[in-house]
């Protein structure tokens, strides 16, 4: 049995890049950009994603695959997605917002709700990092 977490919402992964919003929405939102960031690069790695409402997205792998449908889009600033797991039973909800840093760069804020544990909670905050590390060093060149 698994235990409702205390908080089934995670509060914010908020993450700091030096590069317009512009280019970050790139990276959220071009297949060919997800598929070098979202998890360690594969080239058997599969993404479908068109930012549109209601468009249904797909990140897989032979092993392992993602998925959801998109909830609500506004171009640079906003996304929300629901986002299920091969093998899960449940589906979680994710909001990113792209806010404007003072310095030029690009705040990156990541919530998310319906965990069913605190370690898979805590597993999503470690995952949102690293993906999110990944992409503040990806370049849009190559």
């Amino acid at each position: 049995m698994i235990e409702q977490a205390d908080s089934n919402r995670l509060g914010g992964v908020i993450r700091d890049v030096l590069r317009p919003r512009s280019d970050v929405w790139r990276l959220w939102t071009e297949p060919e950009y997800i598929r070098r960031w979202f998890w360690e690069a594969s080239s058997e790695t599969d993404v479908e994603f068109v930012p549109e409402v209601g468009q249904k997205w797909r990140v897989a792998t032979p092993e392992v695959s993602v998925g959801g449908q998109i909830l609500d889009v506004v171009p640079g600033e906003k996304l929300a997605f629901t986002m299920r797991w091969t093998g899960d039973t449940h589906t979680l909800e994710v909001d990113v917002r792209l806010l404007e840093d003072p310095a030029g760069g690009t705040t990156i804020e990541v919530s998310e709700s319906g965990f069913t544990s605190m370690a898979e909670r805590n597993d999503h905050v470690a995952g949102w990092n690293a993906s999110l590390d990944r992409m503040s060093k990806l370049s849009l060149d190559a």
